[in-house]
């Protein structure tokens, strides 16, 4: 008997998610045995439908809803913690993956990813064989390729080397490119950026003319409104210069991060009076691309503000008056993320410990309910990439990039110390990023990429760089049948 390999029965379940998930009542998806897969795709609500489950399944608890942002990836990046042995995030945070409470996270991302790759191909393939024309459905198609490409770029950044410690005969991981029961060939490392690449370039092409992005404050089914959560000219061009970057291809990195800089009808920081505005979701005239979602406020809640006792909760950096230089602040230098982000709590005996207050200030609001949604790709990252990429050429140009960031979030120009040479520069720019970013499931992936040593949440120890901890393993199902 043919053995089905652990990518088809991801498959399966994939080819069920078809017709029952939606996102947050985006649109009613009709329930299992009232629609089949010749009427979903036989007008263009029925693709609107199909569509908007894609994107409600990245923004569930296995991926960006939890896992690839606020969760697991960002104790991975040592940005949250939960320091008790017993708690499945303690374990996270010492990078034992193989654990039997960990292990099950890891293979979740592998195997939701991949089913959601699987939806969006079957949704692209149909585009391409649709029995109708609509203006719609070159968008559709534009956004899959995009889609696919973002989706297995956080794969191969997961579960594969950092492009800077590869070479040619490096594993990459399998490029799923159909809607079928094969298994997908694994690529080499270079092979599956070159085939991120090409979905982009597809996707650039045909969201040329998607030119407006900005967020509904209520969701509607018109297609062509409310661009940021749904994948975008922007996003592909973000997700170009994040690509680029990991691969130390310093133009073209710059070269897409300007061109969603250079967007100032859609894009522009936030002027230094307050965050609240961009510091979560839809924030306003930052976002480049997110994703819906009204129901993460109870999981916040429990995660983050429940307790205020170190050990208890999942607590913030227990450096962060250093990370954030508290004590340079001054009346026209303080750093609004520090207080826009943190709220610093002290016991009787003066411990201290940091609630994660970004997304929620206090567990009443999770009546009020603030947080609609999930921020993947935001303007002050695209000026990171720009910075970065410039030094080498204009130093100058590339320290106005940092300030023009630091202004926006109420800090002066940066020491010039610290961006005196390359490696201070570096340093600076993950910090940076750690300051900027927490609860977005990026500072992993800057850690892997700098492959410099770190500290963990607590202070206590330091991580040198490894494969070990910046390549996750593949399911054990993965390993024994498919691809090889």
């Amino acid at each position: 008997m043919k053995r089905i390999s652990y990518y088809s029965k991801l498959l399966i379940g994939a080819v069920m998610m078809l017709f029952v998930v939606s996102c947050n009542d985006f649109i009613n998806v009709q329930p299992v045995g009232q629609v089949d897969e010749e009427d979903q795709f036989s007008s263009i609500r029925g693709f609107r439908t199909a569509m908007y489950g894609a994107y409600g399944t990245m923004a569930t608890a296995d991926l960006y809803g939890g896992n690839l942002s606020f969760g697991f990836i960002d104790q991975l990046g040592q940005v949250f913690g939960y320091d008790l042995s017993s708690e499945t995030s303690y374990f996270v945070g010492q990078y034992d993956y193989k654990r039997d409470i960990v292990r099950p996270i890891v293979d979740a991302i592998w195997g939701r990813q991949y089913q959601t790759i699987a939806y969006v191909n079957n949704i692209l393939a149909h585009t391409e064989n649709s029995k109708f024309e609509h203006s719609e459905l070159s968008l559709m198609r534009g956004e899959c390729y995009g889609l696919r490409a973002f989706m297995h770029f956080d794969l191969v950044r997961l579960f594969a080397e950092d492009y800077a410690q590869s070479n040619e005969t490096t594993r990459g991981i399998p490029y799923a490119t159909t809607f079928d029961l094969n298994n997908k060939p694994i690529l080499t490392l270079h092979k599956t950026y070159e085939a991120i690449l090409s979905d982009l370039d597809k996707a650039e092409e045909l969201l040329k003319k998607d030119n407006v992005v900005d967020v509904e404050s209520e969701a509607t089914e018109d297609y062509l409104k409310g661009r940021a959560v749904l994948f975008n000219k922007y996003a592909v061009a973000a997700t170009k210069a994040r690509v680029y970057y990991a691969m130390g291809d310093v133009q073209n990195a710059a070269k897409y991060a300007k061109q969603v800089i250079d967007a100032t009808g859609n894009f522009s920081l936030k002027k230094y009076s307050s965050l609240n505005d961009v510091k979560r979701f839809p924030a306003k005239g930052e976002l480049i691309f997110g994703l819906y979602n009204n129901s993460l406020s109870n999981t916040i809640s429990s995660m983050f503000l429940s307790q205020t006792a170190r050990g208890t909760f999942t607590e913030g950096r227990r450096d962060l008056e250093e990370l954030y230089e508290t004590s340079a602040f001054s009346a026209t230098s303080t750093d609004l993320r520090y207080t826009g982000y943190y709220r610093q709590n002290v016991t009787s005996d003066g411990l201290k410990s940091y609630s994660f207050v970004r997304f929620l200030e206090s567990d009443a609001q999770v009546n009020s309910n603030p947080l609609q949604g999930l921020t993947l790709i935001r303007l002050p990252e695209m000026y990171y990439i720009l910075s970065e990429c410039t030094y080498d050429s204009d130093k100058a140009e590339a320290v106005k990039l940092l300030n023009a960031v630091r202004k926006s979030r109420g800090l002066e120009d940066v020491d010039e110390a610290k961006v005196a040479t390359k490696e201070a520069f570096l340093k600076e720019m993950m910090r940076e990023r750690m300051r900027e970013m927490p609860g977005e499931g990026q500072t992993f992936f800057a850690l892997k990429h700098y492959n410099k040593a770190f500290t963990d949440f607590r202070g206590i120890s330091t991580h040198q760089p490894s494969s070990s901890i910046f390549v996750l393993p593949w399911p054990e199902k993965e390993i024994e049948f498919g691809g090889k």
